[in-house]
């Protein structure tokens, strides 16, 4: 058995650390990762080592918040939606990692995004699809690609002429968005280097939870 994988109450522990850090910012201390947990400190402080000893964490003992939320290195991490303002990539706005790290290419800063609205459809992208971005892949014509206009991120083919940029969308309901390459607005995220129907990644996920059991 991968010793990396999580077993869902180490999962369910992971969670309330990201969601008590997210509301509070900064991390719980043992009592009150307990208290939240319904468990003894040291049940508690069990399943954090076992979190530090797979590196999804990172614990100092002695120190009443010596939490710290490390990036998975074998997950790669999901994004829910992201506020305006608020910065695109952040261990805040993780929902959760998806072990599929090994079957990409991409830079260790690869991330998941789900996709929302149709848009992108006639791309094959419908909402509750997963979509892979890449932030250190080269922006070239006709990529697909993740940008934030005005502080929201949207999902957009790229095409550029001189200083320019058009963002098509697979969908004739909607029109492109024309920008300058300049405006403070505008910035791209990533470009998209694979994406996974909502479908497949349920039997994926089914079937990550049956190794996560045997």
């Amino acid at each position: 058995m991968d010793t990396r994988i999580l077993t869902k109450t180490q999962e369910k522990v992971l969670k309330v650390i990201r969601d008590y850090i997210h509301e509070n910012h900064l991390p719980p201390t043992s009592a009150e990762l307990a208290k939240i947990l319904k468990m003894s400190p040291n049940g508690a402080r069990d399943h954090v080592l076992a979190l530090a000893r797979k590196k999804v964490i990172r614990y100092t003992p002695g120190i009443a918040r010596g939490i710290e939320l490390l990036k998975s290195s074998t997950g790669i991490p999901i994004l829910g939606s992201v506020p305006a303002g608020v910065p695109f990539y952040s261990q805040e706005n993780i929902v959760e990692t998806f072990e599929a790290r090994k079957y990409l290419s991409g830079s260790d800063d690869v991330f998941g995004l789900y996709v929302r609205g149709d848009s992108m459809i006639d791309a094959g992208l419908a909402t509750g699809d997963l979509v892979f971005i890449d932030p250190k892949e080269q922006v070239r014509k006709n990529r697909m690609v993740v940008a934030l206009v005005e502080g929201e991120p949207t999902l957009k083919w790229y095409k550029q002429d001189g200083n320019i940029i058009t963002l098509q969308p697979a969908n004739k309901k909607y029109k492109p968005i024309v920008i300058s390459k300049n405006d403070e607005r505008f910035q791209i995220v990533g470009v998209v280097i694979a994406h996974l129907s909502s479908k497949d990644k349920l039997r994926l996920d089914s079937a990550m939870n049956k190794k996560k059991a045997s």
